[in-house]
């Protein structure tokens, strides 16, 4: 794997920063790729729970329930009932 170089300008309260920490000893480029994984992990982190939440959003934005919509007459939880709801409509549909 190839590695780049990458240049960032630093205002001075940043630049005395680096400053002192080399000064402590640390070298800035481990400081910058431990600031970047950690600003990738949270990143992948929370976009995975926001794209959900935003994706379901979107869907109920989108195509939102009629006004005056009747409950089914099923439990909706219930796998078997739901079931059984969808393919008596689905007969009717064909008759």
């Amino acid at each position: 794997m190839g590695s780049r170089l990458v240049n960032v300008r630093l205002d001075e309260e940043r630049l005395r920063k680096t400053r002192m920490l080399r000064e402590q000893g640390l070298a800035l480029s481990d400081v910058i790729r431990e600031a970047i994984d950690e600003r990738f992990e949270q990143l992948h982190r929370s976009r995975k729970v926001r794209d959900v939440r935003a994706i379901i959003q979107r869907i109920f934005e989108q195509h939102p329930d009629p006004a005056g919509l009747r409950l089914p007459a099923h439990n909706i939880h219930d796998r078997k009932a739901a079931r059984s709801a969808i393919l008596e409509k689905l007969r009717r549909r064909v008759r």
